[in-house]
């Protein structure tokens, strides 16, 4: 899913329920866990499609920025699955806008 508006990236994943899509936040390099009641995985993307930065499991009421960033992919975090590490190079091919 994509996020390219204001509001839709303010949302974030706050009113989805949980799955397994991960959400890219364009134009963005801070992101909040405000109202959230599950755990997300946050991965900040360079200019360059590179993750400068990645966590696993973030918690509610924590707020994550970093100034090299200009995009964010956010999912709900399981622990099944990989997720980025610094330095993964990232590939965005189509997406569909969220509207909200």
């Amino acid at each position: 899913m994509l996020a390219t508006r204001t509001r839709s990236k303010a949302a974030g994943l706050l009113l989805s329920g949980p799955s397994d899509k991960a959400l890219l936040l364009v134009s963005c390099n801070d992101v909040h866990t405000v109202g959230m009641r599950h755990a997300i995985d946050v991965a900040f993307v360079d200019r360059l499609g590179r993750v400068v930065e990645a966590h696993r499991s973030v918690g509610p009421l924590r707020r994550l920025r970093n100034a090299k960033a200009v995009a964010v992919v956010e999912r709900f975090a399981s622990c099944d699955s990989p997720w980025f590490a610094k330095g993964d190079q990232v590939v965005i091919s189509g997406g569909r806008e969220v509207s909200r």
